[in-house]
């Protein structure tokens, strides 16, 4: 088997920033690192999605309607439709294990275009982004559309693969970790590109077996903005050992609107496996490319959206499932020249042989929220409807309001089996549970001030509270860093009392997941 791809090797005018701002895949991962932006998953759901997504179903030995001509007269071509989807289908897997909006279509254009690409490519007989000189017996016409194509597009070719070419050459562009492409990893950087919303994939076959193929990525149709911190790759959350081995390169890419072009000597990244405890320590000093040695790159070019920090531990054999990774990228900076920092957890799990544990039994409950269904959290919030932490109700839940402090209060104590007598007639539902945090010591600002009850609440408060239930008597900063020293909160910005911002406010989609990681992390009352 001989497989090989490259890489785009130019960056032209249609490569913008985009500015990125609004839902519905606004979402966050506030107490398990520092918030990205994005929904983070769970190893139920990437378990779903790989059944889902990732088993083709088409018949790849047989992937035209019309077989293609390489030679004269030229014809382009087509593919089966459900051909095509699986290819789209693997696009729609990494972008959702990302965070990113997974609804990402094939349009007639974009696949006949990809198609003279694909075409051009098997009678040129190698692969470029710019194939020429024109074949003699081309017309000019096919050769304009062709070249059209490979200069806006992935392009991958294979010999002796007996597989889906289509969906296998997806993977190929998100591993992106051979000597020519992994100090940019730009294929994996325009499938992760947050407006990407259509796509087209071609194939065809040239001398002695070899196939070719295009895929037409740079897209920017996407009519909502995402709004998002960062990309990762391996995503912060559940992560799938079958779709990344050892030798893999790591990647960061970053939102230009909101962190300035970040320098190569001035950004460090560790990586900390915590069955071990062993760390790697990567900066410009690793930025040597090599086949499997360590390695650390910062590139400013535009492959997709932004700057990516791209970085490769050595001497991994290979990813278990089972095991967690703590990732730190410093050096950043803001657009107001403020540092920043990245840090976020990957835990590694198999798709493939997923069972869920005590705590990610798969909820059959229904619920009857209206407002859920494109919420980042809704998997969280059936969770806690289930667990009977959430009322379940015929309306909203506001996912994105503020949560209050009496809010938080029942969530916390529903979801760590306190026993709460019901309300009075014409007693406010609120005083049973503030009745039993005063009986259990919880340092609550409602407890003095009844007004606090109704407001919004604090992340300081929710520290105060969490630490007081433990039986421990901190306050302030001291709540902050017991959260930070459990692991129980990654901070909003860094995993520091600064870094986890005190002051600021948490959504009630936020609470349900602070709750339900704090559940996961075996914490207890």
């Amino acid at each position: 088997m001989k497989r090989k791809l490259i890489l785009l090797s130019f960056i032209t005018a249609l490569l913008v920033s985009f500015v990125l701002t609004i839902n519905p895949w606004q979402a966050t991962a506030a107490s398990s690192g520092t918030d990205s932006g994005l929904p983070v998953r769970t190893a139920q759901e990437v378990a779903a999605q790989w059944k889902k997504l990732m088993k083709t179903t088409a018949d790849y030995s047989h992937p035209f309607i019309t077989e293609p001509a390489i030679s004269k007269p030229y014809t382009p071509g087509s593919l089966r439709a459900d051909y095509i989807q699986d290819g789209v289908n693997a696009v729609n897997f990494y972008r959702f294990l990302s965070g990113l909006p997974d609804d990402v279509a094939s349009t007639a254009a974009l696949n006949l275009q990809a198609q003279y690409g694909s075409v051009l490519l098997a009678s040129f007989g190698r692969l470029s982004h710019h194939p020429s000189p024109q074949p003699a017996d081309m017309p000019k016409d096919f050769y304009d559309k062709g070249y059209k194509s490979t200069s806006q597009a992935n392009i991958y070719s294979s010999y002796g693969f007996d597989d889906h070419i289509a969906a296998r050459s997806i993977d190929a562009y998100m591993e992106d970790s051979d000597t020519d492409n992994l100090d940019l990893v730009g294929h994996r950087r325009w499938i992760l590109n947050p407006p990407l919303k259509n796509v087209g994939i071609g194939l065809a076959v040239g001398v002695e077996d070899w196939k070719y193929s295009a895929l037409q990525v740079f897209d920017k149709s996407r009519t909502e903005k995402i709004d998002y911190e960062y990309i990762a790759y391996p995503a912060q959350g559940a992560f799938p050992i079958e779709v990344f081995k050892s030798g893999y390169a790591w990647s960061v890419s970053i939102n230009p609107e909101k962190y300035a072009k970040p320098a190569l000597k001035q950004v460090n990244v560790s990586v900390k496996r915590i069955r071990d405890n062993k760390t790697w320590n990567l900066s410009s000093k690793n930025n040597q490319v090599t086949e499997k040695g360590a390695y650390f790159n910062v590139d400013n070019n535009y492959y997709g959206t932004g700057p990516a920090i791209i970085f490769r531990p050595d001497g991994v054999d290979e990813y278990r499932a089972g095991d967690r990774f703590e990732v730190t990228v410093s050096g950043l900076k803001s657009m107001g020249g403020t540092d920043k920092t990245i840090s976020y957890t990957v835990d590694f799990m198999s798709a493939e042989k997923y069972a869920p544990s005590a705590n990610e039994q798969a909820s059959d409950t229904v619920t009857h929220f209206t407002d859920i269904s494109k919420s980042w959290a809704k998997t969280s919030i059936e969770w806690a409807v289930s667990k009977q932490i959430v009322s379940d109700v015929d309306g909203p839940f506001n996912p994105t309001n503020s949560v209050t402090e009496a809010e938080f209060l029942k969530m916390f104590i529903s979801a760590f089996g306190g026993e709460v007598a019901p309300a009075k007639t014409g007693e406010n539902w609120s005083v049973r549970y503030y009745d039993y945090a005063s009986e259990n010591g919880y340092n609550l600002q409602g407890s003095q001030d009844s007004s606090a009850r109704t407001k919004p609440i604090s992340r300081l408060s929710v520290a105060e509270i969490i630490t007081s239930a433990a039986g421990l008597p901190n306050s302030g900063d001291s709540a902050i860093q017991y959260l930070l020293d459990n692991g129980y909160s990654k901070g909003k910005t860094s995993a520091t009392v600064v870094g986890y911002e005190g002051a600021a406010g948490l959504s009630r989609a936020e609470a349900v997941q602070f709750i339900k990681n704090l559940t996961e992390l075996n914490y207890s009352t």
